[in-house]
């Protein structure tokens, strides 16, 4: 009996040394290849909006031997409320104080379904020792994120209260400077500074004499009349506000008539008119004394009414 003891107890102490020497050996080699292969699961944020794209990246890194270990694809990890717009894979290769290092990753782009959480679940990264001719496993961890509202566009609706802003500040500056240059002009009109005004008359007087030379022998009759009955139709526009280029030689004496002019001024400006129209649809160069005649009466016209506006302008302002 005592030996029987005796033996299952040395029996039982041999199957404790067996059993722990069997269990040290596996752990011992799962921490060298945990320690010389390691792989990540990582996302760039943890929460993003519903309109915008989100980076989930599988890592996988060792040092030593950069050829030993072969990677192999992952396949498609399993997404919940995210689903992929694009993937892509790179490797590395480095040494850093003397020590070899390699890495493999693989990125996907993802796009969010809805608001609320999504989860990224572990994903197996399986490779060979190349050396040894085994095969080993990692698994990275389960990722949650959240989901958030969309981030306005830009240039989109929700913009809209910044540009007001901006165009408000816009507006108020034409506007100060507005008030500026008005308060200037004003205080110099105080200081007796004041703005010449140019008299219509003065400046048909320049027109007429600079464009046309009368005293030119070689001046030509046709063209000069077609001047002349421009030059006077504008200014006729313009002192009585009537569309004296458009209308015909009797709509707009009839027009003058309304206006109570004088009978003699109106007389003169009816035959000016009416010797421009006979030159101008008759042809040929025309008698030259009464182009000069024409001349002569429009310089009188005009001379006369800017003498009119300066005692005007005269008693306007005042001593």
């Amino acid at each position: 009996m005592r030996l029987l003891k005796v033996y299952l107890l040395v029996f039982s102490s041999v199957l404790f040394f067996l059993s722990c020497g069997l269990v040290l050996a596996q752990d011992s080699t799962l921490a060298k290849n945990e320690s010389m292969v390691k792989v990540t699961g990582r996302v760039n944020k943890k929460k993003v909006p519903l309109n915008r794209f989100l980076t989930f990246t599988v890592k996988v890194e060792w040092t030593g031997d950069i050829d030993r270990y072969l990677i192999s694809e992952l396949e498609d990890p399993i997404f919940e409320n995210l689903e992929i717009y694009s993937t892509s894979s790179a490797d590395f290769r480095m040494s850093e104080n003397g020590v070899s290092k390699a890495a493999k990753s693989f990125e996907f782009l993802l796009k969010p379904k809805n608001l609320g959480m999504a989860y990224i679940e572990a994903v197996m990264v399986k490779y060979i020792d190349n050396q040894s001719g085994d095969g080993y496993h990692l698994v990275t961890n389960r990722i949650n994120v959240e989901i958030i509202d969309p981030e306005p566009e830009p240039g989109s609706r929700n913009n809209l209260f910044y540009w007001i802003i901006i165009l408000t500040v816009l507006v108020a500056a034409i506007v100060g400077i507005a008030i500026w240059r008005y308060r200037l002009k004003a205080e110099k009109r105080e200081q007796g500074e004041s703005i010449e005004l140019v008299p219509l008359e003065d400046e048909f007087l320049k027109n007429l004499r600079e464009s046309v030379d009368i005293n030119n022998p070689d001046l030509s009759i046709s063209d000069t009349y077609y001047h002349f009955s421009k030059i006077f139709r504008k200014y006729l526009a313009q002192k009585y506000n009537i569309a004296a280029l458009e209308l015909t030689t009797d709509e707009l004496v009839s027009s003058l008539k309304n206006m109570e002019l004088e009978e003699v001024m109106l007389s003169e400006i009816q035959e000016i008119l009416r010797v421009c129209d006979v030159a101008k649809f008759a042809g040929g160069e025309g008698d030259r004394s009464q182009l000069d005649r024409v001349y002569s009466q429009i310089e009188s016209i005009l001379e006369k009414n800017l003498a009119e506006a300066n005692l005007q302008n005269t008693k306007d302002v005042g001593p």
